[in-house]
């Protein structure tokens, strides 16, 4: 009989691709192993933790006997996971259940997150860890001949006895073209020639020379050298990624622009799509570094339709948290001119922050956070994840990092940071409770023109604002979502798509309960609050709806179309438009909330669109006024 090898790998939910990680190691030892033929390996990828259970009820009624009858016959089954934050909580379970039903089956595990091996081995139902790029060490694994053998291979942590043992580091490949490619293990058709897959995740390069504190990238290419595939490895691969009809190409380099070969890599994928109309979208992780290239790469990209947007990743500018993070000296963070020179191009570009970072506070957070409202017209804001590996886990004690598991985006699970020697846990919930503010009023498409105009003016607290906002809503839910506790910042960033819904669902109290809380805001900080509330009036009209398709018509006392265009330019409007004589607006909405639209994050997608102005030569009634 051959060998039998599972390897296992799970999607994160809002990202549904082709298991390029374990067609990887497959494809590496069908080429190079010695006992290739003799070893069945097979690819069991679960789209979502549901897919998990049916496919163990199925695997219990035959697997066992494969794994008992493999060592009648003198081989070592074995049984591997892919594991990343968004799979741990699953895969470790399983891994339970599985040493339950075959005791017999050598469980392996490779990944980012299981690169601490002592957090898993012993702790859980693992004999293997595989340390680093895993291609060479795996295909060593399966060719040796017992574990008498396993500390001569590097790359491994494993139990002897109850020692903890980990071989040599293993060398990174310099040659990448060396790893054939996993896309000749992999199905990406079905039989009818229609995709598997509407997206995929693609390596052209391996490795990222910083040192970012909070980050784990590549299993262990940290800090190090990057090494790239040939240009006709990238070429043939993408050929057959767009001839199987993959829309999105996504990819798993750590600084897309800064080698030279990456503009011709840009170049490659704007002509395939200019001949295959595919791929429709072409996302990555810029360079750190914004150079004259990387700004050639985003506008190329961008002039062809490829360019979702262009994210910079700040992550923190409170400088202690630069310091500690090791990113102070990186170019990105003079963003101010990047931000101008890209928007002024028309490139889409997004800010990318993460809270919770060692080093950071509320109130250094906060005052940031409202700088780049004033800056960037997208911001995503994360919250910090302990990632094992990283020089935060190691330093865990020495900053006094406290860490809760969270579900956060998707279904990502983690130890999220609550608590360091630089904030508080009461400060570190709150600070969780100003990301649910931001995701559902503002990527929710609630209020982002007001809290745009009121970061561009400068006079009033914008972060404040939202948190305000959003206690304001929730005590107004209260009857409504009656199992939430509104003092329980955790369960709320959880819960928050929830608390979004239910808020649209009574469009004529969520603003009322908003125009409240903000001219309380503005009249406490001296603002404008008749202007707030005029452009509130526009992000009611604006703001997405329930329902099918509609059309809607919209009367305002001032120039709304001249404000909305000055917004979404990031200018603030003139003072003239908004004392102006009045317009109607003709807006399409595409319906779709509770419906296609269950997800805060997705709000600007759905959100209202002008087709028409119409001028009045008299003032109408705002859309919005205080109850």
């Amino acid at each position: 009989m051959q060998r039998p090898v599972w390897l296992l790998s799970m999607d994160s939910e809002q990202f549904n691709a082709p298991p390029t990680t374990t067609a990887g190691l497959a494809s590496y030892y069908r080429h190079y192993g010695v006992r290739a033929q003799e070893t069945a390996i097979d690819l069991v990828h679960f789209q979502r933790a549901e897919d998990i259970g049916p496919w163990l009820a199925a695997w219990a009624t035959t697997g066992p006997g494969r794994v008992r009858e493999a060592l009648a016959a003198g081989l070592e089954p074995v049984l591997g996971f892919s594991v990343y934050t968004w799979n741990a909580a699953e895969f470790l379970a399983l891994a339970r259940q599985l040493r339950a039903l075959a005791p017999g089956l050598t469980l392996v595990a490779g990944g980012p997150h299981v690169q601490q091996a002592e957090d898993y081995l012993g702790p859980e139902a693992l004999d293997v860890i595989f340390l680093g790029e895993a291609e060479v060490t795996f295909q060593e694994f399966l060719d040796s001949d017992s574990r008498s053998t396993w500390h001569g291979i590097d790359g491994l942590a494993f139990l002897d006895g109850e020692q903890l043992l980990r071989t040599r580091a293993r060398e990174r490949c310099q040659e990448l073209d060396r790893f054939p490619s996993p896309l000749d293990v992999l199905q990406l058709t079905h039989a009818d020639g229609s995709p598997r897959y509407d997206a995929i995740a693609y390596e052209t390069s391996r490795g990222c020379p910083f040192k970012c504190a909070f980050c784990e990238w590549g299993t262990g290419a940290i800090g190090s050298r990057m090494y790239q595939w040939s240009l006709a490895r990238i070429r043939d691969d993408w050929e057959k990624i767009t001839a199987a009809g993959i829309a999105n190409i996504w990819l798993a380099d750590s600084n897309f622009g800064a080698l030279k070969q990456d503009l011709a890599k840009a170049q490659m994928i704007v002509e395939l799509k200019q001949r295959s109309g595919l791929p429709r979208s072409f996302a990555t992780s810029w360079s750190k570094k914004h150079s004259r290239q990387v700004q050639e790469i985003a506008l190329l990209l961008h002039r062809n339709q490829l360019l979702p947007h262009y994210q910079l990743a700040l992550q923190t500018l409170t400088p202690e948290a630069l310091r500690l993070s090791n990113r102070q000296n990186m170019s990105a963070n003079e963003y101010q001119p990047i931000a101008r020179q890209m928007s002024e191009q028309g490139v889409p570009i997004a800010a990318e922050l993460i809270w919770g970072l060692p080093g950071d506070n509320l109130a250094d957070f906060e005052r940031n956070l409202d700088t780049l409202i004033a800056t960037f017209p997208n911001i995503n804001i994360f919250g910090y994840t302990l990632l094992p590996g990283t020089e935060f886990y190691r330093r865990r004690e020495e900053y006094r990092i406290e860490a809760i598991p969270v579900a956060g985006y998707g279904k990502a699970k983690g130890e999220y940071v609550v608590g360091c020697h630089s904030f508080s846990r009461s400060e570190g919930e709150e600070g969780y409770f100003l990301i649910s503010a931001h995701i559902l009023l503002v990527h929710g498409h609630i209020m982002p023109l007001t809290t745009r105009l009121l970061a561009l003016q400068g006079e009033v607290p914008v972060s404040p604002l939202l948190r305000e906002c959003l206690r304001a809503l929730v005590d107004s839910l209260r009857t409504t979502l009656v199992d939430l506790d509104p003092d329980d910042r955790m369960s709320l960033y959880e819960n928050r798509n929830a608390i979004y819904l239910a808020a649209l669902a009574d469009r004529e109290q969520l603003y009322r309960v908003l125009a409240q809380v903000l001219a309380d805001h503005c009249q406490r900080h001296h603002g404008d609050v008749a202007m707030a509330l005029q452009v509130l009036a526009l992000d009611a009209a604006l703001c997405p709806r329930s329902g099918g398709e509609q059309d809607l018509v919209a009367s305002f006392s001032y120039r709304a179309d001249r404000v909305w265009s000055a917004l979404s330019a990031m200018d603030l409007p003139a003072p003239a438009e908004l004392a102006a004589a009045g317009c109607t607006l003709k807006i399409h909405h595409p319906g779709g909330v509770g419906d296609i639209l269950r997800d805060a994050d997705g709000g600007s997608w759905l959100r209202g669109v002008i087709l028409e102005v119409a001028e009045e030569s008299s003032s109408s009634v705002p859309a919005v006024a205080l109850a």
